[in-house]
């Protein structure tokens, strides 16, 4: 088992899910393999929002006012380069966070799928092919958005003087 810390939650990170093994509470897959944290996700999430200068808490208040999306709210961590989205409610020890990577999902069971990345990684995941598809949209919502509101800053952006830029 490789330890790790918010640091490996970039743009090679596939999916964060809580474990209860040991001392480690987080899995983290990438695209590069599979580490585990002591920390929970919610506490690697919240790390790795820091490092672009903001909370997870006040991400999702960003994104919920903005798409107005109430329950498990998709977030962006890094502007217009990395986001994620929660399979369940947060506090729920079956969420499952993904981010902004293509993926093929089978359900296997009601209310049960198995998410297989692109480069061959599957995550069994506690919940149904049309949660993981909606989800998976506001995400890609919410960048699209965010990219957005960016184009449309520079276009209309003053200088000193009162003039457009």
């Amino acid at each position: 088992m490789l330890a790790c810390d918010s640091y490996l939650l970039d743009i090679r990170t596939l999916a964060l899910e809580s474990v209860f093994a040991g001392d480690f509470k987080s899995k983290i897959s990438t695209t590069h393999g599979i580490y585990y944290s002591k920390l929970t996700p919610a506490q690697l999430l919240n790390k790795a929002c820091l490092h672009y200068f903001s909370t997870m808490e006040g991400r999702i208040q960003a994104a919920s006012a903005l798409l107005n999306y109430v329950k498990k709210p998709p977030f962006i961590i890094a502007p217009n380069e990395l986001g994620v989205y929660p399979t369940a409610s947060p506090d729920n020890d079956d969420c499952v966070w993904f981010f902004n990577h293509r993926f093929t999902i089978v359900e296997v069971a009601k209310g049960q799928s198995i998410v297989t990345f692109m480069e061959g990684t599957s995550i069994h995941v506690k919940a149904s092919k049309h949660t993981m598809l909606k989800q998976y949209l506001r995400l890609h919502s919410l960048l699209s958005v965010s990219d957005q509101i960016g184009r449309e800053r520079q276009i209309y952006i003053i200088d000193k003087k009162g003039m457009k830029v």
